[in-house]
């Protein structure tokens, strides 16, 4: 059973810095603020970025998950793989 199709995903080398760097949201560019919602994961050059959108933009786009950390995260300390 599959909910609604996603909105795709944009690819990661079209986005500025700021919305790879997730200071910015990644569909309308606007500041990143406490009530994003996560867009989905994305790859790019081996490398895995989290794109957020706004509310406003989460409504109007099918799927777009509640801010939640990941499985396992804070695990692990960053870029040692321990």
């Amino acid at each position: 059973m599959s909910g609604p199709a996603m909105a795709e995903l944009p690819r990661v080398d079209q986005l500025s810095p700021r919305q790879q760097m997730a200071i910015d949201y990644a569909r309308c560019a606007r500041q990143l603020g406490l009530a994003g919602r996560v867009w989905g994961d994305a790859r790019h050059r081996g490398r895995l970025f989290r794109l957020w959108i706004c509310p406003p933009c989460a409504d109007r786009i099918p799927q777009a998950a509640p801010l939640e950390p990941p499985p396992g995260a804070g695990d692990r300390a960053p870029g040692t793989g321990r």
